[in-house]
């Protein structure tokens, strides 16, 4: 042996049992750092190919730009590819068969490069007069491949195209209910006449680079209007690369949720290297005794814990990592369509990193006060055996209100006022992580809204936006099969109505029987009651800068009428977005008709039962004829139920691992606080303590520190709780805080029972031996 800390490994092999809690406590550590923000990686990671599979894989679109400055833009560094776009919506003009149609123009590269569109049929359109054609229109123009269409436009001529192939329509294509023809971008010059549409531009950038500085640098030099430039928000935002508020909102409670998980590790690794060195103060006092001074004491203190690092991280790291294959593997079973380019056995760097960083980090700053510790041990009293004596007793423990092993017990856990303070801050801080991490599950409720009971599967709307469709069409929708339940609403648009604040323009939109139930789970305040009575009652749909409220009375303008409503309630998001500055105010069907006098549908909603297949869409369409126009929600729903799942795997699988490691941390910390005592219980056992005796008096311990750490940790956790909730939905949804009594049930059933299960262990063990060799326990 040449140096002091040759010891060290020395020491571990000869004491493997009593550093296998401590090196199972940093493997934890390490092992939750490793997979919440693996899983976090993996979970960005999905969503991106959601949005990429919905939305494109383009960054930036710049419209309204000559050649030149196309050039310009293709020519910047931060530019990886680039190509050019042009598109028309359906009131362009355009119609086939009657119909109105889209019109987009790319090239094949563009499109396979930066566009979720993929032919299923056929080819990519290569002549002027060839086109692709989105497969919800097959049925509706009653066209295939290699057939011709007939583009019309009043005041132009006829253009026959000819249909090259058939591309699978996106979620947002088939529940807009938009046609669209693709030609290739020479072949939409060619048929569409240059004052109709701007040039555009999409780009992808480097993902190394700050893209927002990129797209203001942009602007700057060549001196862009910002209307011209429009970003793939949901990308930049998975990607995060975005500015706006509400993600930033969104970024700063993930850093308070990645603070409060290193905060727990280091707590955690703290905690168990405080008592592993309580129990070998002897044995430092020896070195002490043999010449070592206090900076080698905590050289070796901190040896020891790497040591330790050494052996807990590459497994921590492990177990980390195989759990996020799990996770990716059930979500590749449950929705292969959606997370097919996601690999099952992909690293994520990223929590590997965070791993290693934290796990070290969390190590050395742990091992700070117990090296201090250790390096304050007398050599004088190693030598006399006097080191469990070294603090004074300045009160002894009351037995007046609790017999004389309950009152020990409590006094033991409170004697040292730092490892009170660690153990129940430990504690306090497991509980403080889950509620905090439990603001996910309702932002997960509150995000993905086509989970709704409201949310329908395929939708006939009318083509003027007026109450055209006749009711009698819903009885008949009802009769078909596969059909589960139809429901319709109808609209009144920009009514003038009069406020509290002054003149504001309002939606009014009627309610049946289904959708006034539906909408008491998003009752804010007030109530549904009155619109089911016949009266001039009405709802209200929250909205940040609205000022309505419960009881207030309006004033509605219809065809020059004016009536009077009152709000009744106050509802915090409805299945309809309205525009910027409109009200949207919910009556019953009845009160509507009363209204406005008008009787038909403006949207007819059906949802399906199981069985239900594209010809049932077409029957439906059928029936319907010309009357209306449709949206096919199945393929955004299923994107949806894809999203909310993986959403919903990974949130409680940060629940699940938080729940185990606070069972683990407090069985080892109870445990080792026990074993740090073992000399002292045996003292007390040769006096006359009984069995019974020893164990109520480590429960009064153990109770002690469960209800001081509840009780922290509550008083912590429901502000952290409440900010989190305020900056992740309130700001959004309106959705006002309260107080989450059931993951507070929760974490503190686990955080009490797991205390008193800790017990049993150590209890076991000092039974088991004999009072000589519990006094003589190292």
């Amino acid at each position: 042996m040449k140096s002091y800390l040759d010891l060290v490994p020395i020491f571990a092999r000869v004491h493997q049992k009593q550093n296998r809690m401590t090196i199972i406590c940093i493997v934890l550590s390490v092992f939750l750092v490793t997979a919440v923000f693996g899983m976090a990686d993996m979970a960005i990671r999905g969503q991106k190919l959601q949005v990429i599979q919905s939305s494109g894989s383009w960054h930036v679109l710049v419209t309204g730009v000559n050649a030149e400055t196309q050039a310009m833009l293709k020519a910047r560094p931060e530019v990886t590819s680039a190509g050019g776009y042009a598109f028309l919506g359906d009131r362009n003009g355009f119609t086939v068969a009657g119909k109105p149609v889209q019109l987009a123009g790319l090239d094949k590269e563009t499109s396979e490069d930066m566009f979720p569109l993929h032919i299923t049929e056929g080819r990519y359109p290569e002549k002027d007069t060839e086109i692709a054609l989105s497969e919800n229109a097959v049925f509706s123009l009653g066209a295939g491949l290699g057939d011709t269409l007939t583009l019309e436009r009043p005041g132009t001529g006829p253009v026959r195209l000819n249909v090259a192939g058939i591309m699978e329509g996106t979620s947002s294509m088939m529940s807009r209910g938009s046609f669209v023809l693709m030609f290739s971008e020479d072949g939409f010059r060619h048929t569409v006449p240059r004052d109709m549409y701007d040039s555009s531009l999409l780009m992808k950038l480097s993902r190394f680079s700050n893209m927002q500085k990129v797209i203001a640098d942009m602007v700057k030099q060549l001196q862009l209007r910002e209307d011209q430039i429009q970003q793939n928000g949901n990308l930049l935002a998975a990607m995060g690369q975005s500015r706006n508020s509400y993600v930033l909102q969104l970024y700063a409670s993930a850093a308070v949720l990645s603070g409060i998980i290193v905060l727990a590790g280091v707590l955690m690794i703290a905690s168990s290297l405080n008592s592993h060195v309580m129990r070998r103060t002897e044995f430092f006092g020896m070195m002490r005794c043999l010449g070592a001074t206090r900076r080698q004491i905590m050289h070796f203190v901190r040896r020891e814990a790497l040591q330790w690092c050494n052996t807990a991280m590459p497994w921590g790291i492990g177990a980390g990592i195989a759990v996020v294959w799990g996770l990716s593997a059930v979500l590749k079973m449950a929705n292969p369509s959606q997370f097919a380019e996601l690999p099952v056995f992909g690293v994520s760097w990223i929590g590997v990193g965070a791993g290693v960083v934290v796990g070290l980090l969390t190590v050395l700053l742990a091992a700070r006060s117990p090296a201090r510790r250790a390096s304050r041990v007398s050599p004088l009293a190693a030598s006399t055996g006097s080191v469990h004596t070294l603090r004074p007793v300045r009160m002894a423990a009351r037995t007046s209100l609790f017999k004389v092993e309950t009152a020990l017990g409590l006094h033991h856990a409170v004697a040292s006022k730092k490892s009170f303070l660690m153990v129940v801050g430990s504690f306090a801080l497991s509980i403080v992580l889950y509620l905090s991490f439990s603001t996910t599950v309702d932002f997960m409720h509150h995000a993905i809204r086509p989970l709704k009971p409201w949310n329908p599967d395929f939708s006939l709307a009318s083509v003027d936006k007026t109450t055209s469709l006749d009711p009698a069409f819903v009885k008949r929708l009802e009769g078909m099969a596969h059909v589960k339940r139809v429901y319709g609403r109808m609209f009144a648009y920009g009514l003038p109505m009069e406020t509290a604040d002054g003149p504001k323009k309002a939606d009014l939109v009627s309610y049946e029987t289904h959708q006034l139930k539906w909408a008491e789970e998003s009752l804010l305040a007030g109530s549904i009651e009155p619109l089911r009575q016949p009266g001039m009652e009405v709802l209200a749909v929250y909205r940040k800068d609205s000022s309505l409220q419960v009881g207030e009375l309006l004033q509605l303008q219809v065809d020059g009428v004016s009536q009077q409503v009152k709000v009744a309630g106050i509802l915090s998001n409805s299945p309809f977005d309205s525009q910027a500055g409109v009200e949207t105010v919910i009556c019953s069907e009845e009160l509507f008709r009363r209204l406005t006098g008008q009787t038909g549908y403006t949207v007819i909603d059906v949802q399906f039962s199981k069985g239900a297949s594209d010809e049932t869409v077409q029957d439906i369409q059928t029936l319907a004829g010309r009357e209306a126009a449709f949206s096919d929600r199945r393929t955004s729903n299923s994107e949806a139920r894809g999203s909310y799942f993986s959403y919903a795997l990974f949130i409680y699988g940060f629940l699940a691992v938080i729940a185990l490691i606070t069972i683990f941390h407090i069985v080892n910390t109870i445990a080792m606080s026990v074993r740090s005592r073992i000399q002292h219980y045996g003292a007390m056992r040769a006096i006359g303590m009984s069995s019974q005796q020893l164990v109520r008096m480590i429960l009064a311990e153990a109770a002690v520190y469960a209800v001081c750490g509840t009780a922290v940790g509550c008083a912590l956790g429901l502000p952290v709780h409440r900010l989190l909730y305020g900056s992740m939905i309130t700001s959004y949804w309106g959705e006002v805080w309260q107080v989450p009594y059931g993951s507070f049930a929760v974490i503190s059933l686990i955080v009490i029972s797991a205390s008193f299960l800790a017990v049993r262990g150590p209890v076991r063990q000092i039974q088991n031996l004999s009072i000589v060799d519990t006094i003589n326990a190292q």
